[in-house]
């Protein structure tokens, strides 16, 4: 497990593997919101250089908002269905204090 570390008011960008020409999407499934936000940064295809041959990766951003530690999970599954995830990804993020 990766471990992150920000100060309060901070953020830092993270990218998973896309597979949404599969149906599949990522979405956060764990975080203290005491302690961070999350939000997905959302991509459009005219900004991307190279042609898409495939999907794109999905972006979330993760924002520092008070000091502690939690672990941010995101799962990839189909919105449909209660099939299993296909994918996890998780980070143990620690937030100190700003300053």
């Amino acid at each position: 497990m990766d471990t992150v570390t920000l100060r309060a008011g901070e953020s830092h960008t993270i990218a998973l593997p896309g597979l949404g020409s599969a149906g599949y999407q990522w979405s956060v499934d764990a975080v203290d919101p005491q302690i961070a936000a999350v939000e997905e940064v959302l991509q459009s295809r005219d900004v991307v250089a190279a042609p898409v041959v495939s999907s794109l990766n999905q972006q979330f951003r993760v924002r520092g908002i008070a000091p502690g530690q939690t672990a941010v999970r995101f799962v990839q599954k189909r919105r449909f269905g209660n099939a299993a995830p296909r994918a996890t990804h998780e980070i143990s993020l620690v937030v100190l204090a700003g300053g």
